[in-house]
């Protein structure tokens, strides 16, 4: 049973050369299971007051103004103001008005234990940090720029730069703080096919895209999946025979696509974001595959010089799947499945925000490459001392790399110069990590059927849900965390789901 719990290729892009430097987003709500809770350390808020620890949502920008300011001096609408005559803690002398926001530069301190909030639901005000939605945090120095709450300094390009769940970053005068931040769950732009029951047609569930496809009968099923930013769901195979690609869009409607000769297939992965950011408009169908398989597993390969481990992209234009990026050795682990024809060849597919290609392990274990499929070019991003296991992006200057034995490390995207960071040590094989492009969490699926929840600086780890079986998760514009399980040759995939936090 299942329970519904409540991508073409052109040249690949390239990142800019920049050493980022993270800054402190704290985030302030009140208390239920689906809150959020990060812990700061104190620091200047955007009024350029200490701030403690926090928690909190968010809210888009808009200030906010029309009250008297202590010292007798108008507000919004009043009369002529001067900065010594508007005192109160939030306001600031804007164009001789006395204005309450306390993001702008010169604004009087917010008075503690109240922090500069820059969410939606109260941008600009002082607020309490354990009332209701806020977002507040340190001011971080960014070259000649302050970065307040709600942005996260760059120093290589000395810019300030969006921190989710806000979307943009605004700057005045130097000072930046984080925009459209928003406490509430976006709508969702698309929904996937149904879930649906095993065997249920024009459903995920459905034996033509998850398990036995066209055949009246198989071993295996799909062993990896994802979703596009239109919401078409990719999966692909680990059968006996010849192994595929499929899709199913949100009308249920299935479309398949061959691999070479008798090759497994391990993970799939499409574009996640554009221009740094996640999400996206036109984001579809811009789909790489890896083919896997043990040193003694008998897997039919092509060619004098073909090797059957390697990365392959979708041509849609020839319906075909071929091998860009092929490794010429074997690559194993005992982890995270306990399979010889699972834990082999190259592993942690995905795309970055900056639009390459990366995947771990296509030479050696640890390896951990950008590729260039237009080119068929890989370059090293970083040696790590054991078996990439997983990522996904960060956000445009990092990616997440989960290896074996559980460390997880934000990882500088190419061209960044910068040494990977340990976020978290979960102590167990992860099989796949997804970041939530509003809320900013990390959800990771392990090897003892947990799948684990923790926050962007890596603290408040706690336990999502608890899974039957051990299986990989995948992240769909709905909000809903996917959830494959009963994975690998010669098992039968199934299919659930999880609905995200919908609030911070």
């Amino acid at each position: 049973m299942y329970h519904d719990r409540m991508a073409m290729m052109g040249p690949a892009w390239r990142a800019v050369g920049l050493l980022a430097i993270s800054g402190l987003l704290v985030l302030a709500c009140s208390s239920s299971e689906a809150t959020n809770k990060v812990v700061a350390s104190g620091g200047q808020n955007a009024g350029g007051t200490s701030s403690g620890s926090t928690t909190a949502a968010q809210g888009g920008a808009g200030g906010s103004g029309g009250q008297v300011a202590q010292g007798g001096s108008a507000g919004a609408g009043g009369g002529a103001c001067t900065p010594e005559s508007c005192t109160a803690a939030g306001f600031v002398c804007s164009g001789g008005l006395c204005i309450e926001d306390c993001r702008l530069p010169g604004a009087n301190p917010c008075a503690p234990p109240k922090v500069c909030d820059v969410g939606s639901d109260h941008p600009g005000k002082c607020m309490p940090p354990d009332d209701g939605c806020v977002i507040s945090g340190p001011t971080i120095a960014c070259g000649n720029l302050s970065c307040g709450p709600g942005t996260i300094c760059d120093e290589g390009a000395s810019q300030c730069y969006a921190a989710l769940p806000c979307t943009k970053a605004v700057c005045k005068d130097g000072q930046c703080w984080g925009e459209d931040c928003p406490c509430q769950r976006p709508a969702a732009p698309c929904t996937p096919a149904p879930l649906g029951m095993p065997g249920q047609a024009a459903t995920l569930n459905d034996p033509v895209f998850s398990r036995c496809g066209k055949l009246s009968s198989c071993d295996g099923a799909i062993f990896d999946l994802d979703f596009d930013q239109e919401c078409n769901a990719f999966g692909v195979t680990m059968i006996s025979g010849p192994d595929y690609l499929r899709k199913i869009d949100p009308q249920g409607t299935v479309s398949e696509y061959t691999g070479v000769t008798n090759l497994n297939m391990g993970e799939v992965a499409t574009i996640q974001g554009d221009g740094g950011t996640f999400g996206g408009m036109g984001l579809a169908n811009v789909v790489a595959l890896t083919y896997i398989c043990c040193a003694s597993c008998g897997c039919i390969i092509q060619g004098q010089n073909a090797n059957p481990q390697g990365v392959a992209m979708l041509d849609t234009m020839n319906n075909s799947l071929p091998m860009m990026i092929p490794s010429t050795t074997f690559t194993s682990g005992s982890g995270p499945f306990g399979k010889a024809v699972l834990d082999t060849g190259p592993y942690g597919l995905s795309w970055g925000l900056d639009k390459v290609l990366y995947v771990g392990n296509t030479e050696s274990n640890g390896q951990y490459h950008a590729l260039d499929l237009a080119m068929q070019t890989k370059t090293l991003v970083y040696q790590f001392g054991a078996r990439v296991l997983a990522s996904t992006p960060f956000d445009k200057l990092w990616m997440l790399v989960g290896l074996d034995g559980g460390d997880v490390y934000k990882t500088p995207v190419s061209g960044v110069v910068a040494t990977p960071k340990l976020l978290v040590s979960l102590g167990q094989d992860i099989t796949s990590i997804q970041r939530d492009p509003w809320s900013g969490r990390i959800y990771a699926a392990l090897a003892d059927k947990s799948v684990m929840s923790f926050a962007a600086d890596g603290s408040d780890l706690k336990v999502f849900q608890m899974a039957s079986e051990v299986g990989r998760i995948a992240f769909a514009p709905d909000g809903y965390l996917y959830y494959l399980m009963k994975v690998g040759f010669p098992s039968l995939a199934e299919i659930e789901r999880w609905q995200l936090p919908t609030s911070l």
